[in-house]
């Protein structure tokens, strides 16, 4: 294969696979569970500089759906809760005690001593939140799809411009090689889509089925309170009748 061709397949892979990597850093963005890609966005104010996340906090994963973002100075709490705020603003954020007391929330100051670190929770995925999920995973899908349609046709072409008057064996082997990238970048994006709409899914059932207990829950205890009510009302009316 010549030099100038296998170049170009090289160009093709990296322009391809960029759009794919970018749909799944942009289906981080929805926040479902904690995942740390997410928090690259996030760049704190200190000092009228701007500092990625990392250089000022460490972060943690208490539980699957928080981030528990610990300030390597505490003077610069405000502003990483300010700088995730902005960045996801769907995120509940609070300041917490590192004795595990809960402190006040979106970045209040607080009069208290002790150390503090801000806990981000995803939201939970309700009717809405499950429905405009689907509908931000579809959107993206096809435009970072349509994207990497458009470079593989782009290739194709600088492709063909190379080999003019090749043999037909070797702008076969080429448009072969184009094709299985091709084919790979756009199963790999097949995949991140159905890896996120199943974790949407998976959180959506969970929130049904929190749901449905709570109402059992409730509605057993209604139906003991009205139980309760009809017994005493059987012994007044019994009282009644002595």
């Amino acid at each position: 294969m010549r030099r100038s061709v296998y170049n170009l397949l090289r160009e093709a892979q990296q322009k391809m696979s960029g759009f794919a990597v970018f749909m799944n850093y942009q289906f981080m963005h929805f926040g479902v569970k904690a995942e740390p890609a997410a928090l690259l966005s996030v760049e704190v104010e200190l000092g009228g500089e701007s500092m990625n996340l990392e250089d000022v906090a460490d972060v943690a994963i208490p539980e699957e759906d928080q981030f528990a973002l610990i300030p390597k100075e505490q003077d610069s709490l405000f502003a990483i809760c300010k700088a995730v705020a902005q960045a996801h603003p769907d995120y509940k954020i609070e300041q917490k005690s590192m004795n595990d007391e809960e402190e006040s929330s979106e970045g209040a100051e607080s009069e208290e001593e002790d150390d503090k670190y801000v806990l981000c929770t995803m939201p939970e995925v309700d009717d809405d939140r499950h429905d405009a999920g689907m509908d931000y995973v579809k959107a993206v899908y096809e435009e970072m799809t349509a994207k990497i349609e458009a470079a593989n046709a782009a290739y194709d072409v600088k492709i063909a411009k190379q080999l003019v008057g090749a043999k037909p064996e070797e702008i076969d082997e080429a448009k072969e090689e184009l094709k299985k990238l091709y084919d790979q970048i756009m199963e790999t994006c097949k995949s991140y889509r159905e890896e996120k709409e199943k974790q949407i899914e998976t959180a959506y059932q969970e929130y049904l089925a929190r749901k449905a207990e709570s109402e059992r829950v409730e509605s057993e205890r209604q139906a003991a309170r009205g139980e309760d009510k009809g017994s005493k009302l059987d012994l007044s009316q019994l009282a009644g009748d002595e």
